[in-house]
């Protein structure tokens, strides 16, 4: 029964939308959340997760229940149970973590067509092998399996009664199950005593997701988190969410030499601003605080020795850096100006979601008011997989580097930052063009970059879709020419 409870409570993703009463402390509680980064809320719920306070899906909001997690976490640990969140207790999640953590040894791994990676216990000695589908990891102890597989056209619906009619036909009990429009999830236990948890998104002209069995007999091994940690992660990796980074406590084992298929030179993106070798340069920021905060690539703003920032009104101001990440291209700017509006941050999206780009690219050559494009997300992550980008459709050129890429709400899902250099790509696959192939660093990264440099985000709002016009007329209002001298 216990078991079924904790299943249940996998796949609740948000608090009721009914008025909840808030326990006592529950506002001190929620501020000291609402100080830490998203990757810092996100790994709190992963380790109180291992510590088995938290089966469910990480997210970026505080509630009732993460309250109680906290709390129930803090009473059983001696502490003062306030729900309340500090680098002491911190370290104290982490350090009662470890042993399970060192145990599972988690380890992010792609799938070798789809390349969606998920977290893997590789801690376990699994040993891989190679499929027509994906890749299937076994226990030679017989304590647990995971299969990662691709189902090519093929539907969620069909797949999702293929896998209740073979539960059911031997004999097997099912405990909980959902059919979602991108996604099912089935738990159950099997005639012969093992428990499955089976999760699968759509995924192109297919279905991708895993199958987890293994011994409920095995208590010690704590799998139904380990559930909850490959599904958190799976989730993000399909959904676009924000996650974090898998705790591995000691290097990598190889397993096994998982053969994926060749590929050509990778052509890279071209992060460039306008320029030429040497003048001035140019690109597009974002206004995200009321101070006069604006993000933007770093290499927007690399070696300058001024920096120019021009608002929609034509005036001129200075810009600072006062951060600065080059790994994951981001920059954080500065200025005397005090906007009347401001970027709400959403920190997810949907792959196939419409988006929007405001940027002012080839200012000496297009309009020098700004661009407005249109496309569509492509993939949730960019070259290799690199889990840090979008893909999108949108047209952006040199000069939209650092530019706000809007949901169809007018939230900001991420940051532009380069676009496919089809020349390479050209030589590299003997003659073939790429048609709009774009990325922008993830709104999550964003975020987090933000509130590492204390700058508050203002969450992105839920509605109805806005209209082409009245979107541009929004990203006109929040987005800045930014020129390097």
């Amino acid at each position: 029964m216990r078991w079924v409870l904790l299943v249940i409570a996998f796949f609740t993703m948000a608090e009721p939308a009914v008025a909840q009463r808030r326990p006592p402390g529950y506002q001190q509680a929620e501020q000291s959340f609402s100080q830490l980064t998203v990757d810092e809320r996100i790994k709190l719920q992963v380790l109180l997760t291992a510590n088995g306070y938290w089966p469910a899906v990480p997210n970026v909001n505080f509630s009732n229940r993460l309250f109680e997690a906290i709390a129930n976490y803090q009473r059983d640990y001696g502490r003062l149970p306030n729900g309340s969140v500090d680098a002491d207790l911190f370290g104290q999640v982490l350090s009662s973590a470890m042993p399970l953590l060192q145990t599972w040894n988690l380890r992010a791994i792609p799938h070798p067509t789809r390349g969606h990676p998920i977290w893997v216990p590789l801690g376990l000695g699994l040993v891989a092998k190679r499929d027509e589908n994906g890749i299937a990891w076994s226990d030679p102890r017989g304590r647990a399996s995971l299969a990662y597989s691709y189902f090519g056209g093929t539907t969620l619906v069909a797949n999702y009664q293929s896998v209740l009619d073979k539960v059911l036909s031997e004999g097997g009990r099912v405990h909980y199950k959902i059919l979602k429009p991108d996604f099912f999830v089935v738990s159950m236990s099997t005639a012969n005593g093992l428990d499955a948890y089976i999760r699968f998104h759509a995924d192109g002209r297919g279905v991708l997701g895993f199958f987890l069995f293994w011994k409920g007999s095995e208590t010690r091994l704590h799998m139904e988190r380990v559930a909850t940690l490959i599904s958190g992660s799976f989730w993000a990796t399909m959904t676009g969410a924000p996650f974090t980074e898998a705790p591995t406590m000691t290097p990598p084992q190889e397993t096994v030499a998982v053969a994926r298929p060749e590929e050509p030179q990778s052509p890279r993106p071209t992060p460039k601003p306008e320029a030429d070798e040497k003048g001035p340069s140019s690109g597009t920021g974002f206004f995200v605080s009321r101070e006069g905060h604006v993000l933007t690539n770093a290499h927007v703003v690399d070696r300058c020795s001024s920096i120019n920032v021009k608002v929609e009104n034509g005036d001129v101001v200075a810009g600072r850096v006062l951060a600065k990440d080059t790994t994951n291209d981001l920059a954080l700017l500065r200025t005397a100006l005090r906007p009347g509006k401001v970027a709400g941050m959403r920190l997810g999206i949907r792959l196939g979601e419409g988006v929007a780009a405001f940027g002012f690219p080839l200012t000496t050559l297009l309009s020098s008011s700004g661009n407005f494009t249109l496309g569509n997300v492509t993939a949730l992550s960019g070259l290799k997989d690199d889990s840090r980008y979008l893909q999108v459709s949108a047209p952006v050129q040199p000069g939209n580097s650092g530019g706000p890429l809007f949901d169809q709400n007018g939230n900001v899902v991420g940051v532009v930052s380069a676009k496919l250099n089809a020349l390479n790509v050209m030589v590299a696959t003997n003659g073939d063009i790429p048609q709009n192939v774009n990325f922008a660093i993830k709104g999550s990264l964003a975020a987090s970059f933000l509130e590492s440099n204390q700058v508050v985000v203002e969450q992105g709002m839920a509605g109805q879709a806005m209209a082409p016009a009245d979107l541009a007329d929004q990203a006109k209002q929040i987005s800045v020419l930014v020129r390097c001298e």
